[in-house]
């Protein structure tokens, strides 16, 4: 369930805790009692050259209720329970897009092949709402662009028009797919674009197939 140790590393400054949390990030709350911690990531949990599928998401959504953290660790359990009984139509969403690229393979044989993360680890002040660009400007350069680096082949996926974005603004190519979570995922052409997403890591194989 842990991710690698190389994601580890990278992680473990959000919860010293973060710095940005007096700086760029004063508006995004640091409530571990209630939930609300850096979150929302989860996979890589073989060596990072396994990893052929980068899941980037916009922010988690508020915590769930009796939700509380200590750590790392904490959210990472968390996020494995959540996403391995589908708890919510967000994580259910999830998972139908990694039955479509791993059709053979379990839950947790997938983790291998995947990292999935937000573009923003901690939630919006409003679930889906507004975050100022201090915060994912500050979020995306010391968290996520590192993160990505690590994974210098897989195909990377921006889920929704914030990931889009934001993945943009630190240039990182990237498939844009709708939102797996509500409200955008319920738009028309949604599966589509999920579906989409397998087609092209299935392209992505036989072409390294071929070198």
């Amino acid at each position: 369930m842990k991710p690698c140790n190389e994601v580890m590393r990278l992680l473990a400054p959000a919860y010293a805790p973060c710095a940005h949390f007096s700086g760029a990030c004063t508006c995004m709350r640091w409530v571990p009692e209630n939930g609300h911690v850096p979150r929302g990531y989860l996979g890589a949990t073989g060596s990072p050259t396994e990893v052929e599928l980068v899941l980037v998401f916009a922010e988690p959504g508020d915590p769930h209720l009796g939700e509380v953290h200590t750590g790392l660790e904490t959210t990472l359990q968390h996020t494995y329970r959540c996403m391995r009984d589908g708890k919510d139509l967000f994580h259910r969403n999830v998972r139908w897009i990694l039955d479509q690229c791993f059709p053979s393979l379990t839950f947790d044989e997938q983790l291998r092949k995947v990292w999935m993360t937000e573009s923003v680890l901690c939630s919006a002040s409003i679930e889906g709402g507004n975050v100022p660009a201090s915060a994912w400007r500050a979020c995306t350069a010391s968290y996520l662009k590192p993160q990505i680096a690590l994974f210098s082949r897989a195909l990377v996926v921006a889920l929704g028009n914030k990931a889009q974005s934001r993945l943009k603004s630190i240039a990182v190519p990237y498939l844009p797919a709708a939102a797996a979570a509500p409200p955008g995922c319920n738009f028309k052409g949604s599966r589509e674009s999920w579906g989409a997403i397998a087609q092209e890591l299935s392209r992505r194989r036989l072409s390294y197939a071929g070198k």
